[in-house]
């Protein structure tokens, strides 16, 4: 009987030996042979460093004595279920991995054996040293509970080798005895390939980040350091995210600045277009100023002041998809937002609602360049389709008669926020659409002057006269006293129109405080409009209306 166990010990070593890749030439080959970086001065045998024959568990022939049992565990905001320290598999990974048992240290020696000076355990810095700080590397032990959201099946890992309990374990996605696929994993990691076997990402399989043949043109740091594969679809998952030893305190991102993950590509270096120079522009969303990283289950209503990349943008699920306005394009799918009511949506259909998320009040995100008579307590109840005047945003204007509008552009037409909002390029060929930067404040696509006295120009105008002809304009088509007004009064297009829309008046009239004060003797600022036209009680330029009556509009 002594015998055959020895005969089936002998078998069963020689299966590990050379079953599927040799481990014979991987980097668990720690003898003298070994191919690897670390190995021995002096032992011959291969198995011995993690089995034995005689005398050990007899379960896995177990040769080692077991690591910390001090380990700080991953934990994230969003995280359902529990960690638990490391289970039985993953412990004696752990026994060389975290770097605080020697490596030659083995239950039928006397003595440890030999390796060269500093190598006698994995030293720090090596990623293969995950250190007794497993909260920077991919949970292990969890109990699984599929996701009620549905984003993360954790039963999934059933099909991945997870040992003999039903926790996953560091055997889950790692094989020790075969490196086919490098790094010793159980699934071949290319596109996501071994994620996906659990992380089952909504919108993943159309996402830009899933499909793109984008490559590195070599230029600046390298996007992917520890992988071999050239394109953003090959590195999938790799393309923001490491499983061990990341930067990052949540969701095992590879930078702690949550914008720093997005510009390793998004620097014109693998992406097409230069988001990083956008964001760096005069005026630009703030996404540097905050160092926290973005929570994806986050409420408006409660979260703390702060704009990130992910707050515009859910990068397992953008696309390259166009729409046109109210809807969300491609690159906003997946974003939550805020509606036209104040409230909440987990999915944006519209592009304001995601606007509206951050720029619904004025004490989050909003820096007003014009004082108006009418407070501006509200972006989202300026563009209320129940104000008597307001942009087409939401829905279609109230104004019949709006001769100075250029085609297409119709009194039925709706239009973005970002029509007006906008990279001051984006015409141009190569620039970047959307609300990244821009060198004409607040992230303007045209120059918007807001002060008055300044000659009136095409170029000082410029956004108004994207949509309103410049010629119908000033003469008088629209107003009979435009020209007098903008030319001869060198008063801007924000002195009279709050281009968001009006609480109290028609025609966006909501005057600039600045230069319009109270009539005198009314002591008013008031416009009356009427089917006939309309009347002012104020004082602007040094003239007093009280009233002063316009013909019709």
């Amino acid at each position: 009987m002594a015998i055959n166990k020895i005969i089936l010990v002998q078998i069963t070593a020689l299966g590990l030996l050379f079953s599927q890749s040799s481990i014979l030439e991987t980097e668990h080959n720690l003898s003298i042979y070994g191919v690897g970086e670390i190995k021995s001065v002096t032992e011959e045998q291969v198995c011995i460093f993690c089995h034995a024959s005689h005398g050990t568990d007899q379960t896995v022939l177990w040769n080692r004595t077991e690591g910390s049992t001090n380990y700080t565990l991953y934990g994230s905001p969003t995280m359902d279920s529990h960690t638990l320290p490391p289970g039985s598999h993953s412990r004696l990974c752990l026994s060389c991995h975290d770097g605080t048992v020697a490596l030659g240290l083995v239950r039928n020696r006397p003595y440890p054996i030999e390796f060269p000076v500093g190598m006698d355990k994995i030293p720090p810095g090596y990623r293969t040293n995950l250190s007794e700080n497993l909260g920077d590397d991919h949970p292990i032990t969890l109990d699984f509970n599929p996701h009620p959201t549905g984003e993360l099946v954790c039963t999934g890992c059933h099909s991945l080798h997870s040992g003999t309990n039903s926790n996953l374990e560091c055997t889950s996605c790692h094989d020790p005895h075969s490196n086919v696929y490098g790094n010793f994993l159980v699934a071949d990691p290319i596109s996501g390939g071994i994620c996906n076997q659990c992380h089952l990402m909504t919108g993943w399989d159309l996402s830009l980040h899933s499909t793109s043949t984008n490559t590195w043109n070599s230029t600046g740091p390298d996007p992917w350091p520890y992988t071999e594969w050239t394109s953003v679809s090959e590195n999938a998952c790799n393309n923001c995210h490491d499983p061990h030893g990341v930067n990052s305190s949540f969701w095992l991102l590879k930078h702690s600045s949550e914008e720093e993950n997005c510009y390793v590509c998004h620097n014109g270096n693998v992406a097409d277009l230069d988001i990083e120079a956008e964001m760096a522009k005069i005026s630009s969303h703030p996404v540097g100023n905050f160092q926290d990283i973005h929570a994806p289950n986050e409420i408006p209503e409660f979260m703390d002041d702060h704009v990130e990349c992910s707050d515009c943008h859910n990068p397992h699920q953008v696309t390259a998809g166009t729409a046109a306005a109210p809807y969300i394009q491609g690159s906003q799918t997946g974003v939550s937002g805020i509606n036209e009511n104040a409230v909440y949506v987990p999915g944006a259909q519209f592009e304001y609602e995601i606007c509206f998320k951050c720029h619904q009040t004025t004490d989050v995100g909003t820096q007003f360049y014009v004082d108006r008579y009418d407070e501006q307590l509200s972006i989202l109840q300026e563009f209320s389709t129940s104000n008597p005047s307001f942009h087409p945003v939401v829905s279609a204007g109230v104004n019949s008669n709006v001769p100075s509008l250029i085609a297409p552009f119709t009194v039925n037409s709706i239009i973005y926020c970002t029509d007006c909002h906008n990279n001051d390029q984006v015409d141009t060929q190569g620039g970047v659409n959307g609300p990244h930067g821009s060198i004409y404040a607040p992230i303007l696509v045209e120059q918007m002057v807001f002060t008055d006295y300044n000659n009136e120009s095409a170029s000082i105008y410029a956004l108004c006269y994207r949509c309103h002809d410049r010629n119908s304009i000033l003469s008088d088509t629209s107003f009979e006293e435009h020209n007098t007004h903008i030319v001869e009064e060198r008063a801007s297009c924000t002195t009279c129109h709050d281009p968001h829309g009006s609480y109290n008046n028609g025609k966006l009239i909501n005057f600039n405080t600045d230069y319009v004060t109270p009539s005198m003797p009314q002591g008013l600022i008031q416009f009356n409009s009427d089917d006939t036209g309309g009347e002012c009680y104020l004082r602007c330029h040094g003239k007093n209306h009280r009233p002063k009556r316009y013909g019709s509009w």
